[in-house]
């Protein structure tokens, strides 16, 4: 079970436009909502939001401390907009899960081991896929899937979602058929070969046109 991140935040009073002056004093507003729940209006510190979404991973459950609520929420994030689209976070929708009812998000992949097609061939590991989408209860959202490259032992060898292997209890979604992982020859090794290839190529041209040549003078 992963380990899980803890955010603080206070009840928000402050709606509708007037936020931009929250805005300004480094205060992020945030919504709580979840099936059967009402929407809450909360707000936390932007630097420390900030802070979690560089070092844990967005997609990841958190716990959610609301000041005057003694126990802490299970939330993920919704939705998260920003500044220009890409800028900094201007506003955050948690939504509460029911920690007894499996939830679909997504997780990780994390590469483990050397493929000796990198090590013994100087190949280059390809990455396919970088996240699946997983079936599970709340509280067994990993943090990771591994990926064992250990197996791509040559430049035709590939790894697919099928052969991932999911934590007891969570269920992969993503087609199993989908490519996650391959190893691509050398870039200087095939220009080599294309070289050789054309200069074989040239050589049976001109071998052509003085048979051509030769023919014509007789």
């Amino acid at each position: 079970m992963a380990e899980r991140t803890t955010i603080h935040a206070i009840p928000r009073t402050v709606l509708g436009k007037q936020v931009k002056q929250l805005r300004r004093q480094g205060i992020l507003p945030a919504n709580v909502f979840g099936k059967g729940l009402e929407s809450i209006a909360i707000q936390l510190d932007s630097r420390d939001f900030g802070r979690t979404m560089k070092t844990g991973n967005v997609r990841s459950m958190f716990e959610l401390k609301i000041e005057g609520e003694s126990r802490a929420r299970h939330v993920i994030v919704r939705g998260l907009s920003r500044k220009g689209g890409m800028g900094e976070p201007i506003h955050v929708d948690f939504y509460q899960v029911d920690l007894k009812r499996p939830i679909q998000t997504t997780v990780n992949l994390h590469t483990v081991n050397e493929a000796p097609a990198v090590h013994d061939l100087a190949g280059t590991l390809i990455h396919s896929l970088e996240t699946v989408f997983v079936r599970c209860l709340p509280l067994s959202i990993p943090d990771a899937i591994e990926v064992d490259v250990s197996t791509l032992k040559s430049f035709d060898d590939t790894i697919t979602v099928a052969d991932l292997v999911a934590p007891e209890g969570v269920e992969i979604l993503t087609d199993p058929s989908v490519a996650v992982a391959t190893v691509a020859p050398p870039r200087l090794r095939l220009e080599g070969a294309e070289e050789e290839e054309a200069a074989e190529e040239a050589a049976e041209g001109e071998a052509s046109a003085e048979e051509a040549e030769e023919t014509a003078e007789a």
